[in-house]
């Protein structure tokens, strides 16, 4: 009986066989190194792409921030400005009230330089005439300076015009009429001159009181009729205009209305 046998191929050369072998692996080994650095290349390439959008978002973020910030500083800017024109133009009380606080105006004032003689003698009994060797006299140099002002304590705002962006044109103030409000002797130009006196008729102090309250009420009167008070109101009026001015512009108008 014959059994049928198969021809298995037989390797007549395995080291070539092996060196093909060989070869391919380094050829697979060679392609995957080829992948890798590819990939390694895209990776860095992406890398690099983000670092640089990264650093330009960055710069615009910057610059758009600055931009943003520049715009809100100017815009605060621009509000605080406004609103300090607006408290400078609605401050027409305030300022007023500042002005007041001085209590006192003074307007005018003018120096005075008044000389009385005093001469008395002992009176008889009956009044008849004067007893001899009994006289005394003297002069007296009464020197001072008066002042005139204004009591700014009753000083009032009766009106006010604005114009449309509030600020003020003219303002009417209200004031007491002035009044002499000092009057002050130089004590090193008050004298008593020329004094002749009498072991029988000293000269009496209170005589000399009495005379200086004649000196002031003299002064003052020769002040008033002088036009002292009149100088006052014209002072008055212009003090009170360069403070307000002062505080709101040269174009604003003032006119005191005085009180009788």
């Amino acid at each position: 009986m014959e059994q049928d046998t198969e021809d298995f191929p037989v390797d007549e050369n395995p080291e070539a066989h092996q060196v093909a072998q060989h070869s391919e692996a380094r050829s697979t080994l060679k392609a995957k190194r080829t992948r890798l650095r590819s990939i390694g290349y895209t990776i860095r390439s992406n890398k690099v792409l983000f670092l640089v959008v990264a650093i330009v978002l960055v710069v615009l973020g910057a610059n758009v921030g600055y931009r943003i910030g520049t715009a809100i500083n100017a815009s605060k800017s621009q509000e605080s400005s406004r609103e300090a024109r607006n408290e400078r133009v609605y401050t027409v009380d305030a300022v007023f009230e500042q002005i007041r606080a001085q209590n006192t105006l003074v307007c005018a004032s003018q120096q005075y330089d008044l000389c009385h003689k005093v001469e008395s003698s002992n009176r008889d009994l009956l009044k008849l005439f004067n007893l001899p060797f009994t006289r005394n006299r003297y002069y007296l140099r009464y020197v001072g300076t008066i002042q005139a002002g204004v009591d700014l304590k009753t000083a009032k705002i009766v009106r006010k015009d604005v114009d449309k962006s509030g600020k003020p044109k003219s303002v009417v103030v209200e004031l007491d009429a002035p009044k002499i409000i000092s009057n002050t002797p130089d004590m090193d130009k008050t004298d008593i001159y020329d004094e002749e006196n009498n072991i029988f008729n000293p000269i009496d102090p209170k005589s000399v009181v009495d005379l200086e309250k004649t000196c002031i009420e003299e002064s003052s009167k020769n002040a008033v009729k002088g036009g002292l008070i009149d100088q006052a109101k014209v002072f008055a009026q212009q003090n009170i205009q360069t403070m307000l001015r002062g505080a709101f512009g040269s174009k604003v108008k003032v006119t005191i209305n005085w009180r009788s």
